[in-house]
């Protein structure tokens, strides 16, 4: 317990602390007590909330402590995050985390990119603490038993572009185009670790995962956009039924022309992050790797305008005929 409120940090905090600085940075300060007796420091990594300190006075009881961690979770939880991460020192830093409400992350899981220079240094150990409770396997496997998604003719709920790392940007209408993808879309100048040069995959213009999983896994529309991908669809995406190079008609015969392509879509640390571990075991099981679940990747081969709203026409590749 504490008689000091928990606060955002003001620009006079900042300065009390000689953390004018941080302002500058992407995350949050805040502060207990006024004049304050300590503060947490909370970095923002491209959609990943990492505490970066805590520096608290005279704290007889850890109460200052907890009621500052207790009241940046729940910012946090409020702002969409599923987790917080931080990374103390293995030993006795680390069993105050534990006190703390935070476990250990598995050393063979999979990390988003920004966390994987904090995982990586000595004599650390990488800890959360889950913010919002994740779909459990038995929660996706009754869902996946609900799964009728159309076949030929399906709808696009949703278009998201990514101005930016960690920005996001749901949008009425968006413009295909041979070359940029969606465009304003980051996929252009986002750094492929696949390629020597770094280069975008043309192949990977676009992302689509089926609408109703993103909405069973976000648990809240505003988390939808978390998956990344930036189209949304109320469409059967499984192999069965959208073999390599199928095109998908957008918005009418005069509308964008979009095709599917050979390269995979996996799940990866980012994704765990958002929607747990169980959730990336789902889509890349047995059952999930043929249905799509985590989606496809597709590039454009007509340009044109696309709205949520559109249907999505289905011309699947000519069947070879037999020799």
């Amino acid at each position: 317990m504490t008689d000091h409120e928990v606060r955002p940090a003001l620009r006079r905090d900042l300065a009390q602390l000689d953390l004018v600085h941080e302002a500058t940075r992407p995350g949050m300060v805040m502060v207990i007590g006024d004049p304050p007796v300590g503060h947490i420091r909370v970095d923002l990594l491209d959609g990943h909330a990492h505490l970066d300190s805590i520096v608290v006075g005279a704290d007889i009881g850890g109460g200052n402590t907890r009621a500052l961690v207790e009241a940046v979770c729940e910012r946090l939880s409020a702002k969409g995050y599923g987790q917080l991460t931080a990374s103390p020192y293995a030993g006795a830093e680390a069993a105050s985390y534990a006190d703390l409400g935070f476990t250990a992350v598995p050393a063979d899981e999979p990390l988003p990119g920004p966390l994987l220079g904090v995982a990586d240094q000595p004599g650390r150990v990488l800890v959360r603490r889950v913010l919002r409770a994740h779909r459990t396997g038995a929660e996706l496997d009754a869902w996946l038993a609900t799964l009728d998604a159309p076949r030929d003719i399906g709808t696009l709920k949703t278009l998201i572009r990514r101005p930016a790392i960690g920005q996001r940007e749901v949008l009425e209408v968006g413009q295909l185009d041979l070359v940029e993808g969606l465009v304003g879309d980051s996929w252009a100048t986002r750094h492929n670790r696949h390629a020597p040069d770094g280069a975008p995959d043309p192949e990977m213009q676009l992302n689509l995962m089926h609408h109703g999983l993103v909405q069973f896994l976000a648990q809240d529309p505003e988390r939808e956009v978390l998956a990344g991908d930036q189209m949304y669809v109320d469409l059967d995406l499984s192999h069965d039924n959208l073999p390599a190079w199928s095109e998908l008609h957008i918005g009418g015969p005069d509308g964008a022309v979009i095709v599917v392509t050979e390269t995979p879509h996996n799940g990866c640390g980012k994704f765990i992050a958002r929607f747990g571990k169980d959730a990336m075991a789902f889509v890349n099981s047995p059952e999930g790797k043929p249905r799509r679940l985590r989606g496809l990747c597709a590039k454009v081969v007509r340009p044109g305008p696309v709205r949520p709203g559109d249907e999505v026409v289905v011309v699947r590749p000519p069947v070879p005929a037999p020799e």
